[in-house]
């Protein structure tokens, strides 16, 4: 009953859907405050791709491996970069480490999300900010690089947000953005795109998701049960990607579709 709800929001009320993602997250924040979970997303594997990684990042490789897989894709060594939905901050610290950028901006619409970022990561390049989406709270033209990881599913204006970034890209800047989509909506996804960026490279990476979550269900069941009351498990298994879980099997039969994309701003 409350998968068939959740599906029913997420195709037919973009506003409810963006906010409940927010409560989602932000009550993740409330609960969970150990620097330990770093990462929501649903990881990326394949078996030509396997950066090494220190024994603090190993605990959570996966994860690791879809913001480093994405940002492999251009260059960010001294450049401004600006993560829009950067969760728990685990990508933007892991980033700023192992890529050197100038400037690291991270943003996100939680404000228990950034004020756990704020006290788990200190760098002189890493800055968090509360802020939306589709209303980004920086001056024109101030970014190299804009970095979206598995966030764009729950904002209910993807259209604004595509503008948005625009509006703070440098000229020629890039959006490296991944994200799943159902097949009814990735034409509408695709078109959005088409219509504000060059397509500069994309993948298909459901397989490699796929990979990924066979990888990490056993442990994030174990985090499930460990962080959050007993009735939430069936929802949160299913919005954590749980092999099984009916998400899961969204990715297997192909209903949702993972894609990944190098855009540059024209």
């Amino acid at each position: 009953m409350i998968s068939k709800l959740l599906k029913l929001i997420f195709r037919n009320f973009p506003v409810l859907k963006g906010k409940l993602w927010k409560f989602w997250y932000t009550y993740l924040g409330s609960k969970v405050i150990t620097p330990e979970l770093k990462f929501m997303n649903y990881g990326y594997f394949s078996d030509d791709f396997k950066p090494q990684l220190s024994q603090k990042d190993e605990k959570e490789r996966f994860p690791i491996h879809l913001y480093h897989y994405l940002c492999s894709k251009s260059s960010i060594k001294n450049l401004r970069i600006l993560e829009v939905g950067s969760g728990r901050g685990g990508g933007a610290d892991y980033i700023t480490r192992i890529f050197f950028p100038k400037e690291y901006h991270a943003l996100d619409i939680s404000t228990t999300a950034i004020q756990l970022c704020k006290s788990f990561y200190k760098k002189d390049n890493l800055r968090f900010h509360v802020g939306s989406a589709d209303e980004l709270p920086f001056d024109n033209q101030l970014f190299d690089v804009v970095i979206n990881v598995e966030s764009s599913h729950c904002y209910p204006n993807f259209n604004k947000f595509l503008l948005e970034v625009k509006r703070v890209l440098k000229p020629e800047g890039q959006l490296l953005i991944t994200d799943f989509r159902s097949n009814s909506e990735f034409s509408d996804f695709d078109k959005l795109i088409n219509e504000n960026f060059e397509i500069i490279a994309y993948e298909d990476i459901t397989d490699n998701i796929l990979l990924a979550l066979d990888k990490m269900s056993e442990k994030r069941k174990k985090q499930i049960k460990y962080f959050l009351p007993k009735f939430l498990f069936n929802i949160s298994s299913s919005f954590a990607g749980i092999k099984g879980s009916e998400l899961y099997e969204s990715f297997v039969k192909r209903e949702l579709v993972y894609h990944m994309y190098v855009l540059k701003s024209v």
